[in-house]
Formats: structure tokens, sequence, C-alpha cells
């Protein structure tokens, strides 16, 4: 495999140098290196080949830093439901969700509405109000009563996740969700996808067709159609079904192993010190639905030729221009390019949790995703510039202005793998030209690159890294911005303000990755490291629930929050 991607390298060696690394790893043959697959494998041996041929010291296990990642999920050989002898079968009558627990349960069935509980001001809608569900099954319709002038007012409360979540709370064994023919007119089943959390519900959750709901339901003389147009009007449907529905789920993860591809440059003056020049090579696969894709219906190769072919690219190109000198710098250079990027950061954050060299002697990273788009403005995005002293005089002495104009952002965090070191309080430069309409997309392709504004790019990152390697800047960490997206989630009015922690995919509960210092979280005493179990007395078991507690909280609000710290539970009072 190996040998193929080496020849291809040959293939395009006259193209100019920084692309000719792009136009062979966003090729059809590398089949758009989504992690964990063999064409991820493919591009890590090519970049790892390009080190070797610029004589850098090999890194981790022969320059691959591996790591498990899990690639997706499948129905176990346990699955099955069974209601008063009619059996179901998975895949065509019924499909459990990712995140159900592997559980079996023989009980009841309470027909429940659209499953809400809900009291505020504005809205008041209890489908529990009379219905005792505790360990039964719940049967419940998915989204929300058609109500196009008022659509928002049921935001915090019609996923599938905030109903699991109400159904849980009082006390329900499992959960059956219905799509009605408003949502789905072919009553298809939904897909079994992948989640970046592999934490389970606690309780069964499955998804069944309105074929088999009528079967359930025919015992008491109702069909889904007639109980789904009287559940629209309001929570007046509740029942229970006699008989017993016979189900049990077994969810099965798929595991590959995946790798950063690491090596170093040392400086001839043997210095203890290190900069981090990284990209992330990953990208899309073939899209489809839950990939990352804005076409999710198109299943093809998503080239990331931009994203992140660019970035991945100046590395090399760095990597090798720094090798062909006798590199003399205040510091010796780690060249990464990561895996894991598009799922959640995961190969940088490994990167960080396990680094080869010791974090203190860190002084910063410079970190390229899409670089390879410099448009007519010439204008390339330089974030992070406040994490340490100096950073835009530096990056400004350093620039042709008649080839790149800047354009600084001060934040330290932001959409790519230098949060996961910024969140470690290390310094860090992030390179960017900016989006558009072919991101994520099978159109973001090799020939749509600009060529000569990426080479312009990498020779002045060469000359803001050699500039800072001859002098004795200060490179001292400081904290510009929240370690966290500022953004907020849809429908949460308030966040704790932490930078949730990815990397533990077996984790029960939030980790937290990184607390900002003005946020709740610090104010309330919360640390990075803790694992947040549950929200105001409700559980959490992953970030999904995270979020849908977060949905029913409001500002000024005070809260209990359960954290796992040192393998001991503190409940700590959090002022929103």
């Amino acid at each position: 495999m190996l040998a193929q991607v080496v020849m291809m390298q040959v293939a395009v060696a006259q193209t100019p140098e920084a692309c000719s690394y792009i136009k062979v790893l966003a090729s059809d043959s590398l089949g758009g290196r989504l992690t964990g697959t063999k064409y991820a494998d493919m591009a890590a041996a090519y970049v790892k080949q390009q080190f070797v041929n610029d004589h850098l010291n090999l890194l981790c296990e022969q320059g691959l830093q591996y790591f498990d990642v899990v690639t997706g999920v499948e129905l176990g050989k346990k699955n099955y439901l069974e209601f008063n002898e009619q059996k179901f079968t998975p895949e065509t009558d019924y499909i459990p969700y990712a995140f159900s627990q592997d559980t079996i349960i023989f009980a009841p069935v309470v027909f429940a509405g659209y499953g809400f509980s809900i009291s505020t001001d504005s809205l008041k809608w209890d489908d529990y109000k009379t219905a005792d569900v505790k360990n039964k099954w719940v049967m419940v319709v998915r989204g929300n009563p058609i109500d196009n002038k008022k659509r928002n007012k049921w935001t915090n409360f019609s996923s599938d996740r905030s109903k699991m979540l109400v159904a849980k709370d009082h006390g329900a064994a499992g959960i059956l969700f219905v799509t009605p023919e408003a949502m789905n007119t072919k009553d298809e089943l939904i897909s079994l996808n992948l989640e970046k959390s592999k934490s389970r519900a606690g309780i069964s959750v499955i998804n069944i067709t309105r074929k088999t709901a009528d079967k359930i339901l025919g015992i008491a003389k109702q069909s889904m159609a007639t109980l789904a147009a009287k559940s629209a009007k309001g929570p007046e449907a509740t029942m229970e079904l006699k008989g017993r529905l016979n189900g049990a789920v077994e969810i099965v993860a798929k595991k590959a192993k995946s790798a950063n591809v690491v090596a170093s440059l040392m400086s001839s003056k043997k210095t203890d010190q290190w900069i981090v020049v990284g990209a992330h090579y990953d990208h899309l696969g073939l899209g489809g639905y839950g990939s990352g894709s804005r076409k999710p219906d198109t299943v093809a190769v998503h080239h990331g030729a931009d994203d992140n072919a660019s970035g991945t690219a100046c590395v090399i190109s760095l990597a090798d221009k720094f090798s062909r000198m006798k590199f003399d710098g205040n510091f010796n250079i780690i060249f990464v390019s990561f895996t894991g990027e598009e799922e959640g950061l995961y190969g940088s954050d490994y990167f960080v949790k396990h680094l080869p060299v010791d974090a203190k002697k860190i002084k910063l990273m410079l970190n390229f995703d899409m670089v390879g788009r410099l448009n007519a403005k010439r204008v390339l995005s330089v974030g992070g510039t406040g994490t340490f002293a100096d950073a835009e005089k530096i990056l400004k002495q350093d620039v042709d202005t008649n080839k790149l104009k800047l354009a600084f952002s001060k934040e330290g965090y932001g959409p790519s793998d230098h949060a996961s070191f910024y969140s470690d309080s290390i310094p860090v430069l992030y390179f960017n030209t900016g989006t558009h309409a072919d991101y994520h997309t099978p159109e973001d392709v090799y020939s749509k690159i600009n060529c000569e504004g990426l080479n312009q790019i990498s020779d002045y990152a060469a000359k803001v890294i050699s500039d800072l390697g001859k002098n004795n800047y200060n490179l001292s960490y400081l904290e510009a911005g929240p370690k966290k997206r500022t953004s907020q989630r849809e429908g949460m009015k308030v966040t704790l303000g932490i930078m949730p922690d990815f990397s533990n995919q077996d984790v029960k509960g939030v980790g937290v990755g990184a607390v900002n210092a003005d946020g709740p979280a610090f104010r309330g005493g919360i640390l990075k490291g803790d694992v947040i179990v549950a929200l105001n007395g409700k559980p959490v078991n992953d970030i999904y629930e995270y979020m849908e507690r977060m949905k029913s909280l409001n500002p000024g609000q005070t809260i209990t929050v359960d954290v796992i710290r040192n393998g001991k539970k503190e409940v700590l009072l959090i002022q929103l």
C-alpha cells in the first residue's frame, strides 16, 4: 500500500511544491481519508514517507502514534422484539438507537402521546400526568404537533434525546419512538449511526415503524394515525395496553486503530525547547448521513483538498524547507499530522495527553487548517494572536504585504486542532484562508486550490518560524478568550463555560477538558479533569444528555452539579 502512494508521488513531482502533496492526498485513490479506514492509513503512510524523505527523526512508534477509534456501530445477535407472540424483525419492523442501553425487558406498554412533560410560563403540556410508566415501555410520537406559527416553542422539548430523558426520569424501562406520517411518509426507520459518545441511555431506546405500532395498538383497537392526530390536540391520549412487550437490545461498537504521524527536527543548538507545527490529514470519506457532509444525501468521495490536504501539504512543505538547511533555532520542531479532527479533535487531544516531550518545554503550536483557497484579496487569517505577547507585531514584520494581507483574531480557541493545545495552556497560532461553498462537500477538489497562494503561505510561515527561532521572544502563555465554543447550541439559554473532553469515549458523564476563566463553572469550582455526572440532581451520561439537561436551565438559576474528581463524587453549587 505504501508503495502505491510513493508511486503516486513520483507521478506529480512536476507540479508546484506544496500542491504536489495535495494532489495525492485529495485523490480518489485515498477515498476521502476517513479516520479508522484503510484510506486514512494510506494517507498516514504517505505523510510518514515525506518525513522520511526529509530525514526527520520519527517519533512514537516509527513515526506513528496509534490510538483506538470507534468507527461505527452495528446490531448484535441478541436483538429481538415480541408482543403477545407477534415477532418483529430488526431493521425491518424496528431498530434500536445507537445510544440505547443493552437490556432485556418484559413489561407492559403505555402510549404517552408526544412524550412531553413541559411546565414553562408559555407552555404547559404533560403526557405523563395520568400515566404510571415505572418499569414499563413507553410508546411516543416523534417530533411535535404541527404548529407553524409557534414552531419554536417546541425546540427544547421535541428531540428524541429530550423525550428519552423525560421517559427515564419518570422511571420507564424503555421507550418506543414512532415516526408520524408528517415526518416520513414512507414509514422508514432511522439509521443506526455512530455518535461521539459511547455512553448509553440507561434504558432501551427503539424506533418502530407505524406498521409495527399498529400491531401493538391493535389490542386496544387503535391505530397510530388516530392516536397521533389525537395527541396533537393535547395530552389526552395516554393509555396502558393489555399484554406485554418482550424486547432485547444489543449494540456492538466497531473499533479500529488510527494514527497521528509524528517526527522531529533537532536544532544544532541542542536546546530542550520545542514548537509544534501541525495539521490534520483526515476528512469525511464518502460522506453520507451523520458524516458531517453538507450534502448528506450524496455518497461520493469527499476529497477534502482544502480541508485539510492543504494544511497537511503546508506542514510537509515546511518540514522539507527546514530539513534542507542547517537549522539552528532556539527550539526543536515537532511536525505532526493529526487524524480524527473531523470526529472531534481526537488525534490532537490524544497527542496533547501523550506528548513525546515534556509539555512544559513546548513553547508554541502552529496549526494549518484550510489554507488552500487564498482569494483575490490575499487575506490570510491568523488566530490565537492573544495567546502570547507581541504575536501580531512578530507576524506583521515577517509578511510581504504585496503577497499576503493578515487578519488577526486574538482568541486561542477555534474549530481545529490548536484548540487541544490552547486548552492545555500552550500558546497557539491558527492559519486559515476561510471557508467556502465547497466546504464538507465532494466539490472540495484539487483543481480549485490556489497553488501559488499556498506556496506563499508556506514561505511566510517559514519566515515566522525562523524569526521565532532566532530571537528570544516572550512566548509565555496568555489566556485569550474562552477555552470552549463561544456560540451557544440551539435551544440552550445558558452554558457552564466548559470545553467537553471527547477523547475518552468510554467515560460515563461529560469530561471537562477546559474551564473558561470567566464562566459559571470556574466560579463554582469545576476543574479541568472533572467528570460531570449530574445536573440539578438528574443524571448525565454523555454530552447529548448534558446539552438536553442544559436546555431546561435559565440565566440566574442556582443548580447543583455532581462531578467525579479523583475517583470521588463532589457536589458543587453553580450560579448560572
